[in-house]
Formats: C-alpha cells, structure tokens, sequence
C-alpha cells in the first residue's frame, strides 16, 4: 500500500508540473559578438513569448540587452539571494541571468543538469524559452547531445564560413553533437549556409539546418522547430 500510495503521488507530481520549457543552446567564444542572439530573444518577445537567457560570456550578452547585471547565478544556486534580485527585466520582459560563475559552480558540483534546467520551468514568471550563451564546454555540460541542438551564428564573409564551421568541428568532434542550426548574423546569406552545410556533412558527418537571418523575425519560429528542445 504504501509503495502504490508514493507511486499515486508521483504521478500527481508529474501531472501537476509545469510544461518544460524550450530549451535554445548558443555555444558562444569569448571574443564573438553575442548581439545576434539577444535580436532573437527579442523576436521570440515579438511572438508573445516569455524567454528567459543564461549569459555565461562575461555578460557581454546582458550588454545588448542594455542591461548590467551586479550579481550572478551562483548567488541564487548558494542562496544569497532570489531570482528577482539576480535576474534583470528589459522593458519587453526579457529575463537575463549573469551565469559563468553560476554554470561552472554546478557543472563542478555533479548534479543533473536536468535540475538546473527545470527549475526555471517552476518559476511563477511564466517563462516559455531558456537561452543558453555559453562557451562550448560548458554549454556541453548543460546541454550536451541528443538533448539540444547548438546554434552557430555565420557571418556573411569568407572568414565567418570559416569561424562558423571551426565552431561545429569542435562541438562535433570534442563533445559528438550531430545537430546544428544556422543563423545568418549580417546582411544577406549568399551560398554560406549550403556550403557550410555541405561542409560539415561531408567531413564531420553532421546535418546543420539554416533557421534563416537573425534580423528575420521569421527566423526566431524556424527556430523552435529547428533548436528548441525540452529543457
């Protein structure tokens, strides 16, 4: 009895937990511009949605925002203080969270990433996406494969195809993601996306779908269908 009253009880956990949110991972260097995915974030907005971001690039990424966070995620995980007093609001409802600190705190910690993830999804904000800036082997700690699919951004020059594909070899072939998607990050896409793509698929064996420009506000849709994973 007692072991089919806890199963009862976690079946009404389940059924009463909040849907997880969608789960977008942008493996970011510390020296790439990072304001192509807060245009995203502010497409998602645009869409009526609710996204919450991770900035675990130094808060380069809070920058575009015009925001400048004082705190970081580790206060909340250590308890110094509460989402609120971590997190800030641009005027659309855009949560940025400052996060390096945070990150590299609970990747050393061993917990399951999972917990960390989902936890945003119980917030009473309503949040709907979580964006994930950071560099690749913390992202990978986060969000490693099948569990997400990272998204490049490619510069439309020869030295972004090149940057671009660099960035995809070294999540392939040092963390095994398979997946990608593209955004274009300047103007006009030429043949970058289908020669980046080609590239890939014949020397990394790995598919990479072009979700289109981040100046698109289509592009923030393509991606939920390409990149958005449960988080």
């Amino acid at each position: 009895m007692l072991e089919h009253g806890q199963d009862q009880a976690a079946g009404l956990r389940a059924l009463l937990a909040p849907p997880p949110l969608a789960l977008l991972a942008f493996p970011l260097a510390p020296a790439q511009p990072p304001h192509w995915v807060a245009r995203l974030a502010h497409a998602l907005c645009a869409l009526g949605r609710k996204p919450v971001v991770l900035d675990g690039v130094r808060g380069t990424l809070a920058g575009c925002f015009g925001l400048r966070p004082r705190r970081d995620l580790l206060d909340l995980l250590e308890g110094r203080a509460g989402f609120d007093a971590v997190a800030q609001a641009t005027a659309s409802g855009i949560h940025v969270l400052r996060a390096e600190r945070g990150v590299e705190a609970f990747a050393a910690s061993g917990a399951p990433a999972q917990r960390l993830l989902s936890a945003f999804a119980g917030l009473s904000h309503g949040f709907d996406d979580l964006l994930l800036a950071l560099p690749p082997a913390e992202l990978a700690c986060l969000a490693g494969p099948p569990h997400s699919v990272p998204v490049i951004g490619l510069a439309p020059t020869a030295v972004g195809l090149v940057q671009a594909y660099e960035a995809i070899k070294g999540l392939a072939e040092g963390f095994g993601y398979r997946r990608f998607a593209c955004v274009g990050t300047g103007e006009g896409g030429g043949d970058g996306p289908p020669r980046l793509a080609a590239a890939a698929r014949r020397f990394l064996r790995a598919q990479v779908a072009y979700a289109g420009s981040a100046d698109d506000a289509r592009t923030a849709t393509a991606l939920l269908r390409l990149a958005a994973v449960p988080a």
